[in-house]
């Protein structure tokens, strides 16, 4: 067969040979390309990709740890402010005496704890406030008391409505909440 071939291309013309070897090349380079560079350059293409992915997973990550070091600092600053398991802080006491602090403990309609319940290792300790017939100062003076807690005190729900019968009288609803390590 190869002997064959031989004599074959020794009855080409050279311009023949110099055709056929081209045209050799070409499918050669064809061959090279389709079953080589191509499916190279598909798998650089799809790792290109997935580099950008990653670096922008990777960049997601670092924007979510940021946020977590904010977070878990903000939640040290809450647990400092917070009473050690020691320390009896009474929430209801602590409101009685915000309430006389700002000269409207006479003005209290209801100061009812709720149950304290335990949400992810914090009990929260709740306890509803009704205050009515109070001037704007005097229940900024409370807020101010609840403000200035040895610990971390929030009011989680505030409601004023004016007296009808004098509106610079106020009537005022207030949640107010104390969490504590369990």
């Amino acid at each position: 067969m190869m002997q064959m071939l031989k004599e074959r291309w020794q009855q080409f013309s050279q311009r023949e040979r110099i055709i056929i070897a081209a045209g050799g090349a070409m499918v050669v380079a064809a061959l090279v390309f389709l079953l080589i560079v191509d499916p190279l350059m598909a798998s650089i293409d799809k790792l290109d990709r997935h580099a950008k992915r990653k670096a922008k997973d990777s960049q997601e990550l670092a924007l979510v740890a940021q946020e977590y070091v904010v977070k878990q600092a903000r939640i040290t600053k809450v647990e400092q402010r917070m009473p050690s398991p020691p320390a009896q802080f009474s929430l209801l006491a602590f409101m009685e005496e915000a309430t006389t602090t700002a000269q409207i403990r006479d003005r209290i309609v209801g100061l009812q704890p709720q149950a304290a319940t335990v949400v992810e290792g914090y009990q929260e300790t709740a306890v509803d406030l009704r205050v009515d017939g109070v001037s704007l100062p005097q229940l900024l003076a409370l807020l101010a008391a609840i403000e200035q807690a040895p610990y971390d005190v929030q009011v989680h729900h505030l409601q004023i409505k004016p007296k009808y019968d004098n509106p610079i009288n106020l009537d005022a609803t207030l949640r107010i909440v104390t969490y504590a390590k369990v």
